[in-house]
């Protein structure tokens, strides 16, 4: 993983005498404030990504929380290295025993939903199991926003993805789960999302040409089918309706996961020229070909009237 951003709190300056030394320093604008007494260098701020930087908000509440505090939902979403689907809240989400959920206090929102019996750490924080942790997400978010997750909660990670290294949670994991929890506000919502997910969506953009192909009440396509031609394997197709021939690709080139086949330390030129013979070979096999990307599934009419164009309708 990659290296963590140093957090500097009021507390520990104050016990090795240099608290003046932070103040001054944050008031020259060299240091941000994450939180009540919690600071990063501005520098390292810079270089952060939105995961990165929601992480760090996510370890500054852990350091002003109380000790063996569960964070979850979200929180412990990004310390697992789940994709996000949109933006990161701007608050940590932590767990408190069954009730009204308890004081919530300035950058923190506490659920009384129960604490976790397997709670995990990563990063020092302390977070609910993979399993509870998409569960939890998916009673509370939207639909495709927990599909992504859970399709990669449920994945096992790549050396290429964020998550390398962590666990992964089976479907039977993230059902027993959503059974222990039982009948509680967005169960019921949840269950789809878990009903939908499946491992093989290899990146959150497959999660939301999924989801997209459901909303537009088209077939599902077989997920990662492996071609092959008078070579060998060509490689796994993203998406596969046999009963026309058609295969979906989303984003050969930026995408990762466990059936992907690009080497490391290839330049962007060789994985281009790569991905264009792979993808010749893939026509040649198939009655048509489709890429996707971003920009087209996120447009749910546009993404209708491409696929129609392959002969793919409702």
């Amino acid at each position: 993983m990659a290296v963590l951003p140093q957090l500097f709190s009021h507390s520990e300056s104050s016990r090795l005498g240099s608290d003046r030394d932070l103040r001054r320093a944050f008031a020259r604008g060299e240091y941000l404030r994450l939180g009540s007494g919690v600071y990063v260098s501005t520098s390292e701020w810079s270089s952060l990504d939105a995961d990165e930087r929601y992480r760090a908000r996510v370890r500054a509440a852990a350091l002003r929380s109380r000790p063996k505090a569960q964070f979850s939902h979200e929180s412990a979403a990004a310390m697992w290295r789940l994709p996000s689907i949109g933006p990161w809240p701007t608050i940590a989400h932590e767990l408190t025993d069954r009730g009204p959920g308890g004081t919530s206090r300035v950058g923190i929102r506490r659920h009384g939903l129960g604490l976790d019996p397997e709670p995990q750490s990563i990063d020092g924080v302390t977070i609910t199991s993979l399993a509870r942790t998409v569960v939890d997400v998916a009673c509370t978010t939207s639909f495709v926003r927990a599909v992504a997750m859970l399709d990669c909660a449920q994945r096992t990670p790549d050396p290429r993805e964020p998550r390398w290294g962590l666990p992964w949670a089976t479907s039977a994991e993230v059902f027993a789960q959503l059974d222990t929890l039982g009948n509680y506000k967005g169960s019921a919502r949840a269950r789809r999302a878990c009903e939908f997910s499946d491992a093989l969506s290899g990146s959150p953009g497959e999660s939301l040409a999924r989801v997209q192909f459901r909303a537009l009440g088209l077939p599902a396509p077989e997920l990662q089918v492996e071609f092959f031609d008078e070579l060998g394997s060509i490689g796994f197709a993203d998406f596969f309706w046999r009963d026309i021939g058609l295969i979906g690709e989303f984003d050969g080139i930026s995408k990762y996961g466990a059936r992907r086949h690009f080497q490391t330390g290839l330049g962007l030129e060789e994985i281009i020229m790569r991905e264009k013979a792979r993808e010749d070979r893939m026509r040649a096999v198939c009655n048509g070909f489709v890429r996707l990307g971003w920009a087209l599934v996120s447009d749910r009419r546009g993404l209708a009237s491409e696929l129609a164009r392959h002969g793919l309708h409702v």
